[in-house]
């Protein structure tokens, strides 16, 4: 089943002169339960694709579709929604709320729609990720590690069509960067989540099944490793 389709992605910044092509031509299909790695140097166009299926920005031109849904036609509120509910974000800097306890920051996409949330499948994230006995704690008290596993869980809770990950281990050192890696791949085959994994860490893309890799906005390599 295609949980996410972009065709021509275009993306391109200022005009006249100082016009910038940071997308040319994007095609790219990625079915559910797949576990895909996007590599390419800094300038290459992968973070400006991130943030286009995340909804977070729109192209130029082009279409992507996530879970059956045309996000470039959703106004900023539905797109809000949408990314709350469809699109799990998981970012180098973790992005949580320091005055809430880890459970709280999990729990918060839910909370924000006012529900609440299934405790087996909570349950099923928070053992999967080691969380167990740190639902209570602040991030302050949780090492970079921890942090990172909270905010993987709170993008989870929703269980979301999608997660896109943004450089995950770029502000961890190798130790939690292979764990977070590592937890990345049993969420895929624990909970079956579809992961689609920005990086330049070729180490980091080799733990992935798939590979595409970017260079100047355009795709110049899809490969399947498993």
């Amino acid at each position: 089943m295609e949980i996410l389709r972009c065709d021509g992605i275009e993306k391109v910044f200022g005009k006249g002169d100082s016009k910038v092509a940071a997308l040319n031509g994007i095609d790219l299909s990625v079915e559910k339960g797949e576990f895909v790695a996007v590599i390419g140097a800094s300038g290459s166009g992968k973070s400006t694709l991130l943030h286009i299926l995340g909804s977070v920005d729109k192209p130029t031109r082009g279409t992507v579709m996530i879970d059956g849904v045309d996000i470039g036609e959703l106004n900023a509120t539905d797109a809000a929604i949408f990314r709350r509910r469809k699109v799990g974000l998981v970012y180098q800097f973790y992005n949580l709320i320091p005055t809430l306890t880890a459970e709280k920051n999990i729990l918060m996409p839910m909370m924000l729609d006012k529900r609440k949330p299934d405790q087996a499948y909570f349950e099923k994230i928070i053992s999967t990720l080691g969380l167990e006995n740190k639902m209570e704690s602040l991030p302050s008290q949780l090492s970079g590690g921890q942090q990172q596993r909270v905010a993987i869980a709170r993008s989870l809770i929703y269980r979301p069509a999608i997660l896109l990950a943004d450089e995950p281990t770029g502000n961890l050192d190798q130790k939690n960067s292979k764990e977070i890696i590592d937890l990345l791949k049993l969420s895929n085959r624990n909970l079956k989540q579809t992961i689609l994994l920005i990086t330049h860490d070729e180490k980091v893309a080799l733990e992935a099944d798939r590979i595409v890799t970017i260079e100047d906005g355009r795709i110049i390599s899809d490969q399947k490793r498993r």
